[in-house]
């Protein structure tokens, strides 16, 4: 009788597991492979084009959040690797790599900052943002 109270819970937590490995396949399934990195103003990405241009003055912040998508606009999860010209530095949110906040350093332009992802099949898919930083009034 023993030996039936140990398989128990070691059955249960084999299903347990099963179910769990097979919503994370059709989680993955939803969705095609990346193809576009948006970027969009603020904490939440958003619907539609995103951003692709931003204007700020020394001093002044954004904050920004990278949305990945497959060919058919669905939803594809991504913690991209952000990169700035010199003038503008990043911070990331909370340990959040999806949102991060852009500050201008010095005035400059074109200037840009982006978002990077390499996918599992080695494929390089970035966002980005130009614009311009104009020198405090």
């Amino acid at each position: 009788m023993k030996t039936n109270k140990h398989i128990t819970p070691i059955l249960v937590g084999a299903v347990i597991l099963m179910l769990l490995s097979s919503m994370t396949a059709y989680a993955q399934e939803k969705h095609g492979p990346l193809t576009q990195i948006i970027i969009y103003k603020g904490e939440v990405a958003g619907t539609g084009t995103g951003i692709t241009t931003f204007k700020l003055t020394v001093g002044e912040e954004i904050t920004v959040t990278a949305k990945g998508v497959d060919e058919e606009g669905n939803d594809v999860p991504i913690w991209p690797t952000w990169k700035a010209d010199k003038e503008l530095s990043i911070r990331v949110i909370e340990g959040r790599s999806k949102t991060v906040v852009v500050k201008a350093l010095k005035e400059g332009a074109p200037l840009f900052f982006s978002a990077v992802y390499i996918t599992d099949d080695g494929k390089k898919v970035s966002g980005e943002a130009m614009g311009e930083v104009k020198p405090k009034k």
